[in-house]
């Protein structure tokens, strides 16, 4: 724990810090909508069923959700092979796709080798551990632009036995990736199962907040925001999780320095217009500023 933010966390009677700006596994609180989604992704996983597509906008969840699930794979690692591809980059040619997807299985392959003999061998690869769970995952999927992306995939992908396929594939993307898949018919029949993360309902993130306070150490019972705070998060948030948690934050850090526990709907929006770009640009701030 930083010392900076000890006595903020002493304040509010925490032991660790409820709304930190990382994908926390324990931290993630699981709606219905996110329940169905990770039950889905385990059993298509564990069935080898093929490929999942997982959709949303920006901070709706996909990434906390990505760590649940590897998670859950690194509870039974032995029967697992994962390998994860973080943000692709648009420009790579399927052979640095190749490559790439290649390093993260830990698969050797001499150096360059056509793109033929790393398909080849990633093909063997495969076969070889036909007894295990091997599953690639893409993060940021909505960055593979190229057509011989998409298709160099389906190619991976349709290996299989008379009973499952050899390669599980799991794409998290925005909203971007749907006309992409949409341009590859081929592909998109394929796909065995796709969930789409939304915001938040008001109820939904007024509970996320009180679990993580509870994972933190508050007192369940002890509330921290007052009731007209929690609609005012809800709606500069927009429902959307990541917003959430920086109001949280944001309101957290100003009224430990004002002496408020229990923190009220002007400590909210004063965080909101101060300290967060979303009230900073917003254009009427922008326009006085010229």
């Amino acid at each position: 724990m930083f010392d900076s933010l000890a006595p903020t966390l002493g304040f509010f009677r925490l032991s660790r810090d409820p709304f930190a700006p990382t994908a926390d596994p324990e931290l993630f609180y699981f709606t219905i909508d996110y329940e169905r989604c990770i039950y889905g992704l385990k059993r298509s996983i564990d069935a080898r069923y093929g490929i999942v597509v997982i959709l949303g906008n920006y901070g709706t969840g996909k990434t906390s959700l990505m760590r649940a699930l590897l998670a859950h794979i690194s509870r039974r690692n032995q029967l697992y092979q994962t390998a994860i591809v973080a943000s692709p980059n648009p420009a790579w040619t399927s052979h640095c796709l190749m490559e790439t997807i290649c390093e993260q299985f830990r698969i050797s392959v001499p150096r360059g080798s056509s793109l033929q003999h790393y398909q080849s061998v990633f093909n063997r690869f495969l076969y070889e551990s036909r007894n295990k769970i091997n599953t690639l995952i893409i993060d940021d999927a909505q960055n593979l632009e190229k057509r011989e992306h998409i298709e160099l995939l389906r190619l991976l992908q349709n290996l299989e036995t008379p009973q499952n396929k050899l390669l599980n594939l799991v794409l998290f993307g925005q909203l971007e990736l749907i006309p992409l898949l949409q341009g590859h018919p081929n592909f998109l029949q394929r796909v065995n199962n796709a969930f789409q993360l939304k915001p938040m309902s008001f109820e939904d993130m007024k509970a996320m907040i009180r679990y993580r306070l509870a994972k933190a150490g508050r007192e369940e019972d002890s509330d921290v925001f007052e009731d007209d705070a929690y609609r005012t998060i809800f709606q500069y948030s927009d429902g959307i999780p990541r917003e959430v948690v920086t109001i949280c934050r944001n309101s957290m850090m100003i009224a430990h320095r004002i002496g408020r526990e229990r923190i009220p709907n002007s400590v909210v929006l004063y965080a909101i217009n101060h300290t967060m770009a979303k009230g900073l640009m917003t254009p009427e701030k922008l326009l006085a500023a010229r």
